[in-house]
Formats: structure tokens, C-alpha cells, sequence
């Protein structure tokens, strides 16, 4: 057994001898590689020089642009830019790989056409997912970078999920959702057109801007008390209007006419004069004094109702606010 392990033990050393000597050796060559490395290193940027700025001005560029294309309507209508922008940014980030001439005419030529699709009206087909969350092959309308449309529709483009959808609610009125069938429906020419040059922020608060109806449920209870108060003033007024105007009319064929009628203000004023033109003068004042009185409250009634209406409807208004 003793001399077993003698020998063991002399195998063993012999190893670690062996093993010592080839770690020494793969030091000495790892250091004359790193050495070499170094030195490789230096002469790449020594002969890259200016093109090692210029490079990390086209990594930003491809960056920049990625995130501007994403989310650029024009990104509906060519959807592969984003791979071909990342694989560059890497490559431009390493400092063992270099862009191809190609690779760096194809970053200009995306740039150049992404500035000459900013400015154009283009029609194309793409899916549309509808208000009921469908998605269907569609064709479309991009306004430039700002506003994509489908016949009478305004459509939203989410970025993050590369999806066209078509708005739940279109802005109210005619005059836009009008404008985009127009816009659709052109051939050439100059088209009148509902632009959001704010690329949404327009369109969202013309979305989110009630309607007539809604903002008569907003109102509640005080906004149905002032349209009542208001519509009760309104007919009254008419009402008034029809009477003065039927009135005046009357009054103004008396004033022309010798004979005294007695269906209107000034007629049975005269009547009274009539009847009583055989008195003094102090008993006829009194008696036309008197007509007169009569024909007021019939002239002015309902005008003081209308002042206060007119008061107290703005003050239902402010306190509903």
C-alpha cells in the first residue's frame, strides 16, 4: 500500500508540474494577445479617425430616427423600417462591425422618404380595426404625417401596437366627417379638408366636446329648469310681440281712419271722449285719464315677468356651475 501511494503521489506531482508549466504558457500567450489586441485596436482608430464621429452621429441618427418612424403615420403604409434601423444602431455600437455603403445609402434614401411622404396625399389599403374590434382590409387615406382617413371616418394610428383603428366617436358636425368622404373620393385638385396639424390633439378634443344632448344631461336639474325657464320667456315673448305689433297695427289704421272703432287702445280712448265731450273739462280729463289707465295693464302685462326671466335664468345658470 506504501508503495502505492508513492507512486500516487509522484503521478500527481509530476501533473502539477505539468499543469504549472501550461498555465504559464497560456499566461504568456493570453498577455501576447492582449498586447496584440491593444495594439490592433489603436491602429483600427488610429485609421478610422474622423469616420469613428461620423459613425456615432449615424448610431443617434438611426436611434432618432426608429422613434420618429414609429410613430409617423407613415409607418402604416411602410411598416419594415424598424428592424432594419435597429440591426444598424447595433452594428453602428459595436466596434467590431462596420455599415456597408449600402447600409448607409438605405438610412439616407429612409430619411429622404420619410421628409417627401410627410408632404403627400396617398391612397392605400391596410387592415382597419372597426368600432367593433373587426379587422378588415381597408383603403385608406394619409394625409401627409397628420391625419389618416377611411370614406366619412377619421382614424386613429396607435404606435405601440402598429394597429389603425377607427375612432368610437367621430367629431360632431357634418363639416368634417364630410371633408374626409370629399378627401376620399378626389381624383386631383384642391379639396377642402379637416386638417389636425397637431397630429390628434385637435381631433381628440373635438371628440371629447359634447354634444347638444349631452350637455343637457350635464346640466341636470338646474340646466332643465333654465331651458323650461327660458322656452316659458321665449313664448311669452312671442306672445307679447304678436299682441304689440297686432295692437300698434290698429292703432295706427285709427290714427287714419275718422271713424272710431272700438277694437283697439286708441279707439275706445276716443270713445270715451265721445260719450263725454258734453262735460267740464276737469270731469273729461278725469274719464280719458282713466281710459288711458284701462289700456295700460292690457299693453304692459307680462313685460315685468319677462325682465325677471331674463334676470333669473343666468343666475340658475351660474348656480348649476
Amino acid at each position: 500500500k506504501r508503495g502505492q501511494q508513492e507512486v500516487l503521489l509522484n503521478e500527481s506531482t509530476a501533473t502539477k508540474v505539468k499543469e504549472e508549466d501550461r498555465s504559464a504558457k497560456l499566461e504568456a500567450v493570453f498577455e501576447e494577445n492582449e498586447k496584440e489586441l491593444n495594439e490592433l485596436t489603436e491602429t483600427l482608430n488610429e485609421r478610422l479617425g474622423a469616420l469613428k464621429e461620423l459613425f456615432g452621429v449615424m448610431q443617434q441618427v438611426a436611434g432618432d430616427a426608429r422613434s420618429r418612424f414609429d410613430n409617423s403615420l407613415t409607418n402604416v403604409q411602410y411598416p419594415n423600417r424598424s428592424s432594419f434601423l435597429d440591426n444598424l444602431a447595433k452594428k453602428l455600437g459595436s466596434s467590431s462591425k462596420l455599415p456597408s455603403i449600402d447600409e448607409i445609402e438605405k438610412l439616407w434614401f429612409e430619411l429622404q422618404r420619410e421628409m417627401t411622404e410627410s408632404g403627400k396625399v396617398v391612397k392605400f389599403s391596410t387592415d382597419v380595426i372597426d368600432i367593433q374590434g373587426s379587422k378588415s382590409q381597408t383603403t385608406v387615406v394619409r394625409v401627409g404625417a397628420f391625419n389618416i382617413v377611411a370614406d366619412g371616418k377619421y382614424l386613429n394610428y396607435e404606435p405601440t401596437t402598429g394597429n389603425v383603428s377607427e375612432i368610437p366617436r367621430q367629431p360632431e358636425g357634418r363639416r368634417y366627417t364630410s371633408s374626409t368622404s370629399e378627401l376620399f373620393n378626389s381624383t386631383g385638385g384642391k379639396v377642402v379638408f379637416g386638417l389636425d396639424p397637431t397630429l390628434g390633439g385637435v381631433l381628440s378634443s373635438l371628440v371629447a366636446r359634447p354634444n347638444l344632448i349631452e350637455r343637457i344631461q350635464q346640466g341636470g336639474i338646474v340646466g332643465y329648469l333654465v331651458i323650461a325657464l327660458g322656452l316659458f320667456g321665449v313664448g311669452l315673448s312671442i306672445e307679447r310681440l304678436i299682441k304689440l305689433v297686432n295692437a300698434d297695427r290698429k292703432v295706427t289704421a285709427q290714427l287714419e281712419s275718422d271713424v272710431i272703432s272700438e277694437d283697439n287702445p286708441l279707439g275706445r280712448v276716443l270713445g270715451v271722449y265721445e260719450k263725454n265731450k258734453t262735460v267740464d273739462t276737469e270731469t273729461l280729463e278725469l274719464k280719458m285719464a282713466e281710459a288711458v289707465f284701462k289700456e295700460t295693464p292690457e299693453l304692459n302685462k307680462g313685460l315685468l315677468l319677462i325682465k325677471v326671466i331674463s334676470v333669473v335664468a343666468p343666475l340658475m345658470g351660474l348656480l348649476g356651475t
